[in-house]
């Protein structure tokens, strides 16, 4: 990535924010960060909602990250939080459908694709019955939702980096309800059964590796993602 590779990117952004400036999209673009927990989620979407709201265009995101818009009473009931999170990230489809703010891009952090996974991992400990499962799957995966999901970046990070990130800056180590070894592996194997199962149902799932062993930066990944938004956009149009 280098300093023209940048000015490229802003380039074709300026040329679809002068586009839409006379005519406008009929709905925002919905682009969905999925993943397991301190992948670089959240980082990136700081990162690229800066990028596109600094040249002007009308970005819907969230505010902060999953695990904090839920209520914290929920965090020790899976179940209970996982239908809270989806159920926000419906709203959030609806507001981007709906608002007279007419937004050009919409943030999904933690959406559909996700939802489909933390249910998945539910099942897999025989904490829900396949049947539920089933129906809960249907019901996040029917088209007046599914189908304004434009891409979803899809981030992985190996258990020891999630956990590396997770105790960084911590006093002490102690395993959380999701943050441990177990629950992250658990968690990676889930991911990878919804994107067999599910996957194509989606128009496209980019994969965003972050494990250390990939050697990533925070604003390589930002500048990679944002350059797929462009792109799908640019298509799109």
């Amino acid at each position: 990535m280098s300093t023209d590779d940048i000015a490229k990117l802003r380039a074709d952004a300026e040329s679809v924010l002068k586009m839409w400036r006379i005519n406008e999209p009929s709905r925002p673009y919905f682009f969905e960060f999925s993943g397991t927990p301190k992948s670089g989620k959240s980082t990136c979407i700081d990162s690229v909602s800066h990028f596109f709201r600094r040249l002007g265009f009308r970005v819907l995101a969230p505010t902060e990250g999953a695990s904090r818009r839920t209520p914290r009473y929920l965090r020790d009931n899976l179940f209970r939080f996982n239908i809270w999170s989806a159920s926000y990230a419906l709203t959030h489809i609806l507001e981007g459908l709906s608002s007279p703010e007419k937004y050009h891009i919409a943030i999904l952090d933690r959406g559909l694709f996700d939802a489909l996974v933390w249910f998945q991992l539910l099942a897999d400990r025989s904490d829900i019955a396949l049947a539920d499962l089933n129906k809960v799957h249907e019901f996040f995966l029917i088209s007046e939702w599914l189908d304004v999901v434009d891409s979803v970046f899809l981030f992985r990070a190996d258990p020891p980096t999630s956990l590396e990130r997770e105790n960084a800056d911590k006093l002490i180590n102690d395993p959380g309800t999701a943050m441990n070894t177990d629950t992250l592996g658990q968690l990676n194997l889930a991911y990878k059964a919804v994107q067999s199962s599910h996957g194509d149902r989606f128009k496209v799932v980019h994969e965003i590796d972050t494990s250390q062993s990939q050697r990533t930066t925070a604003r390589g990944t930002a500048y990679k993602v944002a350059r797929i938004m462009v792109n799908t956009i640019q298509d799109g149009e």
